[in-house]
């Protein structure tokens, strides 16, 4: 049960579920006085299960996103590779000395381009694996603290976002309600696990 207090009657001191007499004066509490607490702290105790369920929801949510970083990072191997194999199949019988017009990705002759393009899809796959294996670190250490787990699941997931924004604005509108709905439970789940820690420790 969540502890609830009322003032006494008699001396207006913390009066607490459970309490037959007044711990600072000593008056009876009177049975509307306990009824009352009764209610409060029946109405705190489902207040912190709605938060808790919630909270779990977040865990769930943290442990999805390991499962997405996977699954993203394979589909985005694919079309990068695609994408490589094309520019590629351009720059067919061309020396790789040849210096480019312009640096792409960092690269100054056609030998560099092609290196960089051939390292690109494994880049984007590993970058993937890497932030599902942070995903699933975080989704078990929010089994033991969830809050902080949950700050820093949702810090991640916005850096990222935005990182990919900044490299390649396009990327902002693919699944951009999927990405809205992940923050907003994320977001959603910060606050749940702020809220049943301050009624925990309020028990």
């Amino acid at each position: 049960m969540v502890d609830v207090s009322l003032p006494c009657g008699a001396c207006a001191k913390p009066v607490r579920s459970g309490d037959d007499f007044c711990e600072a004066c000593g008056a009876r509490v009177t049975p509307e006085l306990k009824s009352t607490l009764g209610t409060k702290g029946a109405a705190a105790e489902w207040t912190l299960a709605a938060h808790d369920k919630k909270a779990q929801n977040t865990q769930k949510t943290i442990g999805a996103l390991s499962i997405l970083f996977v699954i993203g990072g394979v589909v985005f191997f694919f079309i990068t590779r695609s994408q490589g194999e094309t520019a590629l199949a351009e720059l067919a019988g061309v020396n790789d000395s040849e210096p480019l017009l312009h640096a792409v990705a960092g690269a100054s002759t056609v030998g560099e381009l092609r290196a960089a393009l051939a390292r690109e899809p494994w880049q984007v796959l590993g970058l993937n694996i890497f932030l599902a294996l942070v995903m699933a670190g975080l989704w078990q250490w929010s089994k033991r603290a969830l809050l902080p787990a949950a700050i820093t699941a949702l810090g991640l997931y916005v850096a990222v976002m935005v990182t990919s924004a900044v490299v390649d604005p396009a990327s902002i509108a693919q699944g951009i309600i999927v990405k809205i709905l992940v923050i907003a439970a994320l977001a959603n789940g910060v606050k749940s696990a702020a809220a049943v820690r301050r009624l925990e420790l309020a028990r």
